[in-house]
């Protein structure tokens, strides 16, 4: 079964990818408007060692952004589920951006708003490949 986390402040942004999620069977998710709680989630995953297989991240979010969720990510919890996807999700469509997302090393991808079946299909049988 795939986990997955939803980092995005945009409810109605969210309430599209849980649609998506369900369509695709997964009903294993998370969904968080701040950072900060996302982070939070993490701590306890790891305190049960039992990590998303998917993060999906929007950019622009107040108070910490997608990048910064990101590098705390990195320095705190990567190590211990470097098989999970980062996924940047987002309406921007600025080179700067998704130049800057490829920098990081957990970055899996870069995609545009909304969530694609296709896309999350792939994903899923990326997944289930690399745990065959």
């Amino acid at each position: 079964m795939i986990k997955v986390l939803l980092l995005d402040d945009d409810e109605l942004a969210n309430e599209l990818v849980v649609f998506i999620l369900e369509l695709a069977g997964i009903t294993d998710y998370n969904i968080y408007t701040s950072g900060v709680e996302a982070l939070g989630y993490l701590n306890n995953c790891r305190n049960d060692n039992n990590f998303p297989d998917v993060i999906f991240v929007d950019i622009n979010m107040p108070g910490m952004n997608g990048f910064e969720f990101i590098k705390h990510y990195e320095n705190d919890h990567m190590r211990y589920s470097p098989e999970t996807r980062v996924i940047m999700l987002t309406n921007s469509v600025l080179a700067i951006e998704k130049k800057h997302a490829g920098q990081h090393e957990s970055v899996y991808g870069f995609w545009n708003k909304p969530l694609k079946q296709e896309q999350l299909k792939k994903l899923i049988d990326s997944i289930k490949a690399d745990n065959s």
